[in-house]
């Protein structure tokens, strides 16, 4: 009885060490940036992407409005 319930408390301490997997996932910071014709690309804020949002972020394709083009550019 002893042995599992050293094992438990093991357990527990591993659980509570081991980080969460989004912070082993693979992070960007994305950055909106809108181009006008003949103008100098506009950049906007950026912000952390990390996992399916990042895929999600870079799988965005361009979208384009008149000559008004907006995109996120991940580094």
């Amino acid at each position: 009885m002893k042995k599992r319930l050293h094992r438990i408390g093991i357990l527990v301490l591993f659980a509570a060490i081991i980080p969460s997997c989004e912070l082993l996932e693979d992070c960007k910071t994305c950055t909106l940036i809108t181009e006008i014709e003949g103008e100098e690309p506009i950049r906007g804020t950026s912000a952390t992407y990390c996992g399916a949002q990042l895929i999600a972020k870079e799988a965005d394709l361009p979208v384009t409005i008149g000559n008004t083009t907006t995109y996120y550019e991940c580094e």
